[in-house]
């Protein structure tokens, strides 16, 4: 028989945080002003260790309902170290200062979510 192995540290053994993700719906309705939001809300981003995981919008990149109606434009996933990571960048006056420039040149819906509480 083979040599027994010594086991790494189990998933009950170590904290598990779950990621946070900042969904955005949005149709855009100046797309030379959501420019400025999309470089300032980018860099935003960097300075919280985010990281854009979808974004191209429709036809460059796919965004398609598989049921249902989701008439969605344009459809960016955010991630986050965690979901207070995610609220606190949302919060922070870099990113608010930049919405103020989506919200004027978009419109739709930002949600938080939370990911899974437990690792695969």
């Amino acid at each position: 028989m083979g040599e027994k192995r010594e086991s790494g540290p189990q998933v009950s053994d170590v904290d598990f945080v779950p990621k946070g993700y900042v969904v955005f719906d949005l149709e855009i309705t100046d797309s030379e002003g959501y420019e400025d939001y999309r470089l300032d809300g980018q860099a935003s981003i960097r300075e919280w260790d985010g990281r854009v995981l979808s974004g191209e919008p429709a036809p460059r990149g796919v965004v398609e309902c598989l049921e249902g109606e989701w008439p969605t434009k344009r459809l960016v996933v955010v991630e986050f170290a965690s979901v207070a990571v995610a609220r606190d960048w949302y919060g922070s006056e870099q990113y608010q200062a930049a919405a103020r420039k989506r919200q004027a040149t978009s419109k739709g819906r930002v949600l938080l979510v939370e990911g899974w509480k437990k690792p695969w």
